[in-house]
């Protein structure tokens, strides 16, 4: 019996009600479920200017002037033009872990993405993100929140909102979204508009408690919790502003939605300041580079954000939210003709935060610059262990989170060694 069982079998009640009770759900808030940020670099970034130094491998080029550098026992790889890199280890490699040499089986963009937020390659399935939050016991007005980047709903589509890539929820809240249409629109005044919401309301409650079986049931009780939902989101709009512009302001979005009890779940993406990603095939060396100095000064920012707020139970953020850092793909060991990197499918991810095994690196990369085998249940390298699939990490997220991996994805055993 999973959580979301369990709750519903609690409650005792029956049909779409089981599941949408805000008053019952609210009595069993936990304060201790740990919250999720997770930052995406779309495009494939190159883990050798960062996560990965091979400076003993002659079949990598590493680039000229790089050095490797240590804090405890995280390593990394150091230079010049990435300051921001070696302040955000130098300050919480006893906060952070990396995960090198996880494998993603494909060199299409769509395909890895799909993989590395679902575990599998049709992009059905619901993400990591989104199942972690639809297992909340606690009542919040948006489960995941997705700032940018690609999302997976799955069958949970309930769960998530998006800010939409011009902040479309900030205007579907305050119904200036009405404006964009060429169509007049009339506006109701405020007092009318609160009629109708309350007859919406009590209209999709009626309709969820009427059904009892199969889809029917399923769908009243989506319907009714994407409806109360929006009510409590209109009565926040007041308190919170929802933001989908730089990363900074993501991320400032992103803790503010955590500390004010509105997600668990957030996701948030980096493209670059001009929005063309990761994907270096051409200069490769000054494309990631510039990259990762703006993705670490924002991770800079974040990390004192997370410090300094508490959620609603005073709890300081730091303590209680797992940040997960991802690419979709790495990229080529050698250089190519334009001096880029073309695809990889072995790539790296970071995590720092609250749960994990910190200051430690899992995993690494062989001779051949593909991914070494590791003992899942330690993390530790081990020749006779298992490959570090990105399968196993989302498996090792949902662990995290207090979820039966098995429950989710059946191909991939969990990485329980990144767990603390």
């Amino acid at each position: 019996m999973n959580r979301r069982q369990f709750l519903t079998a609690s409650l005792g009640l029956t049909g779409a009600s089981m599941l949408t009770s805000r008053e019952g759900l609210a009595s069993m808030e936990s304060e201790s479920e740990r919250n999720f940020l997770f930052v995406f670099a779309q495009g494939g970034w190159d883990p050798t200017r960062v996560f990965t130094p091979e400076f003993d491998n002659a079949r990598v080029a590493m680039e000229a002037d790089a050095e490797p550098n240590q804090m405890g026992s995280l390593r990394w790889v150091s230079h010049v033009s990435r300051p921001s890199v070696d302040t955000f280890f130098e300050s919480h490699y006893d906060k952070t872990m990396i995960v090198n040499g996880v494998q993603v089986r494909s060199i299409a963009h769509e395909i890895c993405t799909s993989l590395l937020f679902t575990g599998g390659v049709s992009g059905d399935g619901a993400d990591w993100a989104t199942r972690i939050a639809s297992e909340t016991s606690r009542v919040l007005p948006i489960p995941h929140l997705v700032l940018g980047g690609p999302s997976f709903a799955g069958d949970l589509g309930a769960m998530v909102v998006r800010t939409g890539s011009s902040n479309q929820l900030e205007d579907v809240l305050n119904r200036s979204i009405l404006e964009r249409s060429n169509t007049s629109v009339p506006t109701l005044s405020t007092p009318s508009q609160e009629v109708l919401d309350r007859y919406i309301q009590r209209r999709v409650q009626v309709t969820a408690e009427q059904a009892f079986y199969g889809a029917d049931a399923r769908l009243s009780s989506a319907y009714k919790m994407a409806t109360d939902n929006a009510m409590e989101l209109k009565e926040r709009r007041h308190t919170m502003t929802f933001s989908s512009g730089s990363l900074s302001a993501q991320l400032e979005c992103a803790v503010d939605a955590i500390a004010k009890g509105i997600s668990r779940c957030t996701s948030v993406v980096f493209t670059g300041s001009d929005g063309l990603g990761w994907d270096s095939h051409a200069d490769n060396d000054v494309t990631q580079s510039q990259l990762f100095e703006a993705l670490f000064g924002s991770l800079n920012q974040l990390m004192y954000q997370l410090q300094n707020r508490t959620d609603q139970y005073g709890t300081v953020l730091a303590e209680n939210t797992t940040i997960v850092v991802c690419s979709e793909m790495g990229r080529t060991a050698k250089l190519n003709g334009t001096n880029g990197k073309d695809h990889w499918p072995f790539t790296s991810v970071m995590m720092f935060g609250a749960g994990i095994s910190s200051n430690r690196v899992i995993g690494g990369l062989d001779d051949n610059y593909q991914g070494r085998r590791v003992d899942l249940a330690t993390g530790d390298l081990d020749d006779n262990g298992q490959v570090l699939s990105i399968e196993s990490v989302g498996a090792g997220l949902l662990s995290l989170a207090g979820l039966d991996p098995s429950e989710h994805i059946l191909d991939a055993d969990p990485l329980l060694g990144m767990l603390s």
